[in-house]
């Protein structure tokens, strides 16, 4: 090709590129001045987006609705509480027939809070809380509706520690905790922990979670980690919660649980007889075995089996009294004695889980008082509950270590740097007499 017609076609697609480069340019510019007016008329529009009207825990606009709220009242049903707010006994029944296929709105129980919500001083709205965490809204305004509506569980994360002086209950109380972290803290270290024999000077550290739905407490959530030190020795806990694993664990991953409690009670009472192989029987008036612990406990006092197992004997049985027998496993058993009465559903051959009641505190049989003679065999031999080693449950697996390992890194720092409340020379100047949680 001739050079001059080479030189035309090169100098074309220049001309050419460096038009396309100006309009892309061009789009560019208008691409970014739409975005920029688009932005400023957003920001023009700022002040003309209004805020989603505030609500309350039951869903009604603040601004819209105003309440007052009432307790239920002995013998008073939703009639009364309806026709005092001036609804006919029409309108009342319309409610009931469209609650039919909810809820039943004449279940309330005196103490139980319900709301009467107002709209322009009118009455329009019924709300009752059945439950910490469910409520019932009936109203008539606009036609009647009736609807079922939950409370958001939210949980906040405490902490706690404090030297026993007295018992673990006045300890944890005394700090402004619920008394049900006693318990609670009572259910976690009940294999570890001889809760019978608390003594001044020990001492409990616990990160936990208390469990509000709205503003309302509702009950302890799970116990994150926690310490005790009892007669010198130190427990820890870690909880793991995992799809294949839920429980308490120390550092090295063994479990906290037993295969066995070691009493049969959610609380602590008064151990009135140990375990002996020649007491003076205070009704036969003669030296004999005592192979159980008894203890003194009020009429009615719910009785635990202390682990899973087969209800092997259920029945009234001479000096024993009313008696329950649970065979555990191959190697343990149990027996209640002088029982008031037995729990619902506890006969011969039925299964039971750890923490069920299978009956009451009595005094049938040969018995001077109310109180419970628990006795615990291993082999067929009777050994003494109070001492025996009991068995631990399944250490965590290998694979589940890592897991662990990463919850014990989170919690250890914060156990160790949770500060003491009570001073420890306080509570030596009484130690030496032992303390029932």
């Amino acid at each position: 090709m001739p050079f001059r017609t080479t030189y035309i076609f090169f100098a074309a697609g220049i001309a050419l590129l460096g038009a396309m480069i100006i309009v892309l340019g061009l789009n560019n510019d208008r691409d970014q001045e739409a975005s920029e007016k688009s932005m400023l008329i957003t920001l023009d529009n700022l002040e003309e987006i209004k805020p989603m009207p505030a609500r309350d825990m039951y869903g009604f606009v603040k601004d819209e609705f105003s309440y007052e709220e009432y307790t239920v009242r002995q013998n008073e049903s939703l009639y009364l509480i309806l026709r005092r707010h001036d609804l006919s006994p029409r309108q009342i029944y319309e409610l009931e027939e469209e609650a039919a296929n909810v809820t039943n709105l004449n279940r309330m129980v005196p103490g139980q809070k319900y709301r009467i919500y107002y709209k322009d001083d009118e009455p329009v709205s019924f709300v009752w809380q059945p439950q910490p965490t469910q409520y019932v809204t009936a109203s008539w305004n606009e036609g009647y509706n009736v609807g079922l509506g939950e409370i958001p569980v939210r949980t906040v994360t405490r902490e706690s520690a404090g030297i026993i002086r007295n018992s673990l209950y006045e300890t944890i109380v005394g700090q402004g905790n619920s008394p049900n972290l006693g318990s609670e803290m009572a259910a976690v270290f009940a294999w570890q922990v001889d809760f019978f024999a608390l003594r001044p000077g020990d001492h409990y550290k616990v990160i936990y979670e208390e469990r509000y739905a709205g503003d309302q407490f509702i009950g302890i959530g799970d116990i994150k980690a926690a310490e005790f030190q009892h007669r010198g020795a130190e427990h820890r806990a870690y909880f793991l919660n995992h799809e294949e694993r839920r429980g308490y664990f120390d550092e090295e991953g063994n479990s906290l649980e037993k295969d066995l409690l070691k009493a049969p009670f959610r609380y602590s009472q008064r151990i009135s007889s140990n375990f002996s192989k020649n007491r003076f029987h205070p009704i036969l008036r003669e030296n004999r075995p005592h192979y159980g612990t008894d203890y003194a406990a009020p009429t009615g006092t719910p009785v635990l089996a202390v682990g899973d197992g087969t209800v092997a004997e259920a029945q009234r049985r001479g000096g024993n009294g009313n008696i329950v027998q649970i065979e555990h496993n191959g190697t343990y058993k149990t027996a209640y004695l002088h029982l008031n009465g037995f729990a619902p559903g506890i006969r011969k051959g039925v299964q039971v889980e750890q923490g069920q009641v299978i009956g009451y505190v009595g005094q049938t049989g040969l018995a001077t008082g109310p109180h419970l003679c628990y006795r615990l065999y291993k082999n067929e031999q009777p050994v003494n509950s109070v001492t025996a080693d009991l068995p631990a449950a399944e250490s965590l697996e290998e694979e589940l270590m890592t897991d662990l390992r990463r919850v014990v890194s989170r919690y250890s720092g914060m156990l160790d740097e949770l500060k003491l409340i009570e001073r420890v020379a306080d509570a030596e100047d009484s130690s030496g007499s032992s303390r029932n949680i």
